[in-house]
């Protein structure tokens, strides 16, 4: 789903917004970090309580890459993640996603990406476990 720009620059701007954030998904799907951190801002702020950082001695880039490494995103990383749902708005892309690691729960995610000067610039996310047995019919996806 995308919003409807009014302009044909505002047009070409989420269609390259929503393949860079889908190249950084698949960058990570792979486990290619070092690919990952290439799509990131210099300027990169994760806003996930779970990343630490301390700017004083690292980059916000460098910072949400280390994560990575370590075993929450090793875990991650060998997840497998179907995307439901992008939505472009401008500079911001929106990823509605379920996300099934090795072990229960699977989650439901939605990451919202910044781009500024063709590079991911910011990063939030909401993730909520999927229950096995949901007080409605609808489902999360």
């Amino acid at each position: 789903m995308t919003s409807t720009p009014t302009t044909t620059t505002d047009r070409a701007r989420p269609v390259d917004n929503r393949a860079l954030v889908l190249e950084l998904l698949a960058r990570f799907g792979a486990g290619d970090l070092d690919g990952a951190g290439d799509l990131l801002h210099e300027e990169f702020v994760s806003h996930n309580p779970r990343v630490p950082h301390d700017p004083a001695t690292s980059s916000g880039r460098d910072a949400f890459t280390a994560f990575f490494e370590g075993p929450d995103g090793q875990a991650l990383l060998a997840a497998t993640s179907d995307v439901r749902r992008v939505i472009c708005d401008g500079e911001y892309v929106v990823v509605h996603h379920r996300i099934v690691p090795g072990q229960p729960p699977e989650v439901a995610a939605v990451d919202i990406f910044r781009v500024r000067d063709s590079r991911i610039a910011e990063h939030w996310d909401v993730v909520q476990p999927v229950p096995e047995t949901p007080a409605n019919p609808h489902g999360m996806f």
